[in-house]
């Protein structure tokens, strides 16, 4: 089945610095591994799904001047590490013919250090099997393939911690982030955890976990400004999502406004995303809002498929097509009316359906961050 994925561009990506990286790559040479006389090629011709020649349909409210693909870096490596192709999209041959092999196919709107202000990338990754004399044709699909964070600082914030420093910190390394900064910081997926440096002791504000396409917008605040439930615990700041936009097939847009489907204005708007309530363990009497995805937990699988057989818990996700397991959140239904409301053997109906649940945060919960002691529920 094919898919075509909707993704912003943002106004960076024309910067000077993404020009200059884009640049530096092509100016390598093009340069096919011939193929042994005594074999016949292999013929791979590549394309765009659903016939999609470039970008400029997809342009958001992000931008009125996406950049096309013919401008995307399109290189192929062979299983030993030769590069058989470098050059432009817009430039590649109809038909490229290749010795037998296994290929990685890599087409990217921009190189990427990460972590980086203002640099989302785009394009596809695949790769292909060629055997001789096969003709193969390989559609690729353009998407978001890192994931950005911006931070609002309310007033009182900024004066409180004036001499403080803010910091994001993910595995590949850390960005200072200045009480005036208006760029996204861009990730690799994954977690990302910000921090707060005051008086030489450094405190971690909030963690939270980045997927591929994600743009998030954390709102930080004096703790006392938000309601208890939201407190950070060992730092004075209260952490609220302002908006989580993820442009995907499943078009999720947090602040309300029209991605091209409809999007009501959310039953509980301070509720926090399920990537968001992953990294709050200890919270207490929050609100989160995420896609009922499955059931019948045990500590080393679930079931994202009915008929299901328990009960007593669910699994929440960001989307309703998630079937990862390490990105849900589980959920403890207590006997009761939740229960009763809620459990999947009895609603089987509910499977893809949006939930806003009320409760505590817990560390695990079938070895996965967890949401217990449910006091209350919107469908």
């Amino acid at each position: 089945m094919k898919t075509k994925v909707l993704f912003p561009v943002l106004r960076a990506a024309r910067s000077s610095r993404a020009a200059a990286a884009l640049a530096a790559a092509i100016c390598v040479s093009s340069c096919l591994v011939p193929v042994p006389a005594d074999v016949e090629p292999a013929v791979l011709r590549l394309g765009l799904a659903d016939g999609a020649s470039g970008v400029s349909a997809l342009a958001t409210r992000a931008t009125a001047d996406p950049f096309d693909t013919d401008a995307y870096i399109l290189t192929l490596t062979s299983s030993d590490g030769k590069t058989a192709f470098r050059g432009l999209w817009g430039e590649r041959p109809a038909e490229f013919e290749l010795a037998p092999d296994t290929y990685a196919i890599s087409m990217l709107s921009s190189t990427f250090k990460d972590p980086e202000f203002d640099c989302p990338q785009f394009g596809d990754t695949r790769s292909v099997t060629l055997s001789e004399g096969q003709v193969a044709d390989v559609e690729l699909v353009v998407s978001q393939l890192n994931s950005g964070l911006r931070l609002k600082l309310d007033e009182k914030f900024v004066a409180t911690y004036k001499k403080a420093a803010l910091f994001l910190r993910s595995s590949a390394g850390t960005l200072a982030f200045g009480f005036g900064e208006t760029r996204t910081a861009f990730f690799q997926p994954g977690r990302v955890a910000i921090l707060l440096n005051d008086g030489g002791k450094t405190s971690t504000v909030h963690s939270l976990e980045l997927r591929p396409g994600e743009i998030m917008t954390l709102r930080l605040s004096i703790a006392e400004s938000m309601p208890r439930a939201m407190l950070v615990t060992g730092v004075n700041v209260a952490v609220r999502v302002d908006t989580v936009r993820l442009w995907s097939s499943a078009e999720i847009d947090w602040d309300g406004s029209s991605t091209g489907i409809d999007n009501p204005v959310p039953v509980v708007p301070d509720a926090v995303s399920v990537s968001v309530a992953r990294g709050m363990a200890g919270s207490k009497d929050i609100w989160v809002c995420g896609y009922i995805v499955g059931g019948d937990l045990s500590s080393k699988s679930c079931s994202f498929e009915g008929p299901f057989s328990s009960r007593t818990n669910l699994v929440l996700a960001d989307v309703p097509t998630c079937t990862d397991r390490e990105r849900c959140l589980s959920v403890q239904l207590a006997a009761g009316d939740i229960r009763n409301a809620l459990n999947l053997v009895d609603n089987p109906s509910l499977l893809g359906r949006q939930v806003w649940l009320r409760g505590d945060v817990v560390e695990s919960y079938f070895k996965l961050p967890g949401l217990q002691n449910l006091s209350d529920y919107r469908l």
